[in-house]
């Protein structure tokens, strides 16, 4: 019996020291997750610094050192998240990264390092700390103000100027394809993706009105003009639209037309097709025609005039690509063409009939064009040649004979690169 009660004993101080064991050394649970957890991903990778661009706007994360309060560490990574977007627009302006890399100083010390100058708007979009808060991410949607950047990227000589300048007008012409308010807003999605180029984008319906008013005719016949510019990149414009082609070329080097061909849905699918042009306004030549369809499956809850303008738009946007790239090489092709000395030369008394003339007369004079405008009633071009300023006004005088028009030619001044025609 003595033996037995020992045996029960020692079981028992057995189970007392195991359930305490048990007691003193838990194990680990997992804590369970609250609703503020799964609404964001704690992944580290998801945090890796990166920079993407959406439509207007970059998004942009970083992540940075904790190095005294959670406060700086979140003033830190805003001016990242600044630094790095306005990195990204930089090399989106510059379009050749070797620019980049041999005026990286100029940018780090003008541009970089007042990154916040460039912002026109900006938004967090998530916050996140890592390894026991000395890590602190950010992730931040940053719209770009695309003309402060331009202007500084001109004045140090970064982008050409005849680019950065000069205008591209943009022409959307749907007929019975699209109605106005889709071709509108499809303009204006352009305009914007073309002044991300580099370029200063005016929309045709900007500057309609204005022409109509200035050629004194109605909308109907200037909507008519711009219908047969737009399905037929051709047009020379005939007696009736001669006047109304030389006020478009007075306002722009280049126009961009597109053709909504098709706009259709079908068995819940979204079909649209567009045609894309470039066109040297100057010289006649069009350097860029694409064409391209666009479909997208049309979801049960969607809505349908959205998913057809976002279809167009990116299929437009396709076009786009292609257009930009041979539009950056035909005016790096009029550059290397450019040399000697600019020279300016005024129409002054001539009726707009007569102006129109003199347009047609110097595109077959001078093949290389140069810029026309008419400035306080007084028709003005410039050309920019290697000629003596002699030669040229000879040249211009010949071209106004062969016109059937009569100007006093200016006195012969080789300072001078400005010349006055005046009518007689």
């Amino acid at each position: 019996m003595k033996t037995s009660s020992w045996v029960c004993l020692g079981l028992a101080v057995c189970i007392v020291v195991l359930t305490a064991g048990c007691r003193n050394n838990p194990q680990p649970q997992t804590p369970p997750k609250t609703e503020e957890d799964r609404g964001i991903d704690t992944s580290e990778e998801m945090w890796a610094e990166n920079v993407s661009r959406d439509g207007d706007a970059f998004e942009v994360t970083v992540t940075v050192r904790v190095k005294d309060t959670l406060a700086n560490a979140k003033t830190d990574a805003t001016e990242e998240c600044f630094r790095k977007a306005v990195d990204m627009a930089v090399k989106d302006y510059l379009r050749d990264i070797s620019k980049y890399d041999a005026n990286a100083d100029e940018i780090n010390r003008q541009i970089l390092n007042q990154a916040s100058k460039y912002m026109k708007s900006n938004s967090v979009v998530q916050t996140k700390t890592f390894n026991n808060d000395k890590q602190y991410g950010m992730r931040m949607r940053v719209v770009i103000n695309d003309q402060a950047l331009k202007n500084v990227l001109q004045d140090l000589g970064m982008i050409r100027q005849n680019i950065a300048e000069r205008k591209i007008i943009i022409v959307v012409y749907g007929g019975k394809n699209a109605d106005k308010e889709l071709t509108a807003d499809l303009g204006r999605k352009l305009g914007e993706f073309y002044n991300r180029q580099g370029y200063n984008a005016v929309l045709w319906d900007e500057i309609a009105t204005d022409i109509a008013e200035e050629r004194n005719v109605g909308d109907r016949a200037t909507e008519a003009f711009i219908q047969k510019f737009v399905e037929n990149p051709e047009f020379q414009g005939d007696t009736e639209y001669q006047g109304t082609l030389t006020a478009l070329r007075s306002r722009g080097r280049v126009v961009v037309g597109f053709n909504v061909i098709k706009v259709a849905v079908q068995n819940r699918t979204v079909n649209v097709g567009v045609k894309a042009f470039a066109k040297d306004l100057l010289t006649g030549r069009i350097f860029a025609d694409v064409q391209k369809p666009g479909t997208r499956l049309l979801a049960a809850d969607a809505d349908r005039d959205i998913a057809i303008s976002e279809t167009l738009y990116k299929t437009a946007e396709e076009c786009s690509a292609e257009v930009v790239k041979k539009t950056n090489d035909w005016y790096d092709k009029l550059e290397r063409q450019k040399a000697g000395t600019e020279y300016t030369f005024k129409f002054s008394g001539f009726t707009e009939d007569e102006v129109q003339q003199i347009d047609k007369q110097w595109r077959q004079t001078f093949a290389s064009g140069g810029d026309g405008n008419m400035e306080s009633g007084t028709y003005v071009r410039t050309y920019t040649g290697e000629e003596k300023a002699g030669e040229l006004c000879d040249k211009v005088d010949m071209m106004l004979k062969k016109g059937g028009l009569k100007a006093r030619k200016p006195l012969p001044d080789s300072r001078a690169t400005t010349f006055e025609f005046k009518k007689q």
